[in-house]
């Protein structure tokens, strides 16, 4: 018997949490590249994440709040 693949479904939370922060990143003018570098992430993930495809630890997302100069609870606000 074969094993199917099942890809693992990203929840609908990660893909809204991704839409703000990529939101928050352009209403400031800052590119994925300036966010990227400041958080010490490569910009090809950070842009996984806001597409949603790709899920994130808390401490990324520190990372990435501590990038923009926020507190995490601002960018989940936003």
């Amino acid at each position: 018997m074969v094993k199917k693949e099942v890809k693992h479904k990203i929840p609908e939370y990660c893909i809204e949490l991704g839409l703000r922060i990529r939101e928050y990143r352009k209403s400031k003018n800052i590119t994925i590249e300036e966010i990227a570098f400041k958080a010490g992430i490569d910009a090809q993930n950070l842009r996984k994440y806001e597409l949603g495809k790709q899920e994130m630890r808390i401490s990324m997302l520190k990372r990435i709040a501590d990038a923009f100069d926020i507190s995490v609870s601002e960018l989940l606000n936003f």
